[in-house]
């Protein structure tokens, strides 16, 4: 059992998404950055998928009821349990009784707590992660409130701290044309692959909303409703683009200018307020090839842990 007793800006308990519910409305939350959750859960040996807390900005404290192995990954925190300093992306253990505190952070927006286990919270449409605008899924369909109390699942026999290399952030962000490219005039598809857009205090877990020069239509036009999907870049008439993420809406009327590819969407998840985006263009089997990188990071990284445990 882990007891909150503060609980950072915005914590919520997240796994990899529920998928299979978008045709009634149901968004596939999860993690922003799933690739640091899977990171996190590796280091301690829980499944990829298992629920562990996405951690947004400000200082979080958990006692922790039982002795366990934890590890932190996404943006950069400075983790203490009690006085005792402890390594971002590393496996570290906590003994009942102890104190975590998360600080930060330093850099990144978004950092992923796992725990030997993982957090226990009833299963939702298939899914642990939390989904605040439906009050579905994690603990009680929202972000976390001190005097918390989660559950956690059975330990793991661990022995030793053990760390992983972490990927370079850049605020370079490959997508392909959109279905509706053509729509927008010549000057705004140019704005849009060669400027740099500025990410807006307005952006949460549904979108983040982007500001410069506005995108313009060749012509007003009026689209009917349709399915749209995490890293799905609309423009709505202001001009200044919306990239969907993990709990955006399933359908929209907006025109899409571009989808942000899957490898590349958790660099949404780690950019802040007021840092600046660009958008690279790539075609499908470079962004095939991004995500089968992503495969292969994992698997020398499992290999490792293999090797190191």
């Amino acid at each position: 059992m882990i007891e909150v007793l503060t609980p950072g800006f915005h914590t919520t308990v997240q796994d990899l998404g529920r998928t299979g519910y978008r045709h009634i409305g149901v968004s596939v939350s999860g993690a922003l950055d799933p690739q640091a959750l899977m990171l996190a859960n590796r280091l301690v040996a829980n499944p990829d998928n298992a629920a562990g807390l996405e951690v947004t900005a400000g200082t979080l404290e958990l006692k922790f009821h039982r002795d366990a192995w934890f590890s932190l990954t996404g943006a950069d925190y400075e983790i203490k349990i009690g006085t005792r300093g402890i390594w971002h992306g590393w496996r570290s253990k906590i003994n009942a009784g102890e104190t975590l505190t998360l600080r930060g952070p330093k850099s990144g927006m978004r950092g992923y707590l796992a725990v030997d286990g993982g957090i226990d919270v009833p299963i939702a449409l298939g899914s642990r992660s939390t989904l605040i605008a439906a009050e579905l899924g994690g603990h009680q369909g929202r972000a976390l409130k001190a005097g918390d109390h989660l559950p956690l699942g059975e330990k793991h026999s661990l022995s030793k701290p053990i760390g992983a290399v972490h990927r370079a952030y850049s605020n370079e962000v490959r997508a392909l044309p959109g279905p509706e490219m053509a729509l927008f005039t010549q000057q705004s598809r140019k704005v849009f692959w060669t400027s740099q857009w500025q990410v807006s205090n307005d952006s949460n877990r549904m979108g983040a909303r982007l500001s410069g020069e506005a995108l313009d239509l060749e012509q007003a036009q009026s689209l009917n409703s349709h399915a749209v999907m995490p890293g799905t870049i609309q423009v709505p008439p202001s001009g200044q683009p919306i990239v969907l993420l993990a709990d955006g809406q399933t359908t929209g009327g907006y025109p899409k200018i571009a989808t942000v590819i899957e490898a590349d969407l958790w660099k949404l998840a780690q950019t802040r307020p007021g840092q600046k985006l660009q958008f690279i263009h790539v075609s499908p089997n470079q962004a095939e090839d991004a995500n089968y990188e992503w495969q292969q990071y994992f698997y020398r990284l499992q290999r490792a842990i293999d090797t190191n445990s």
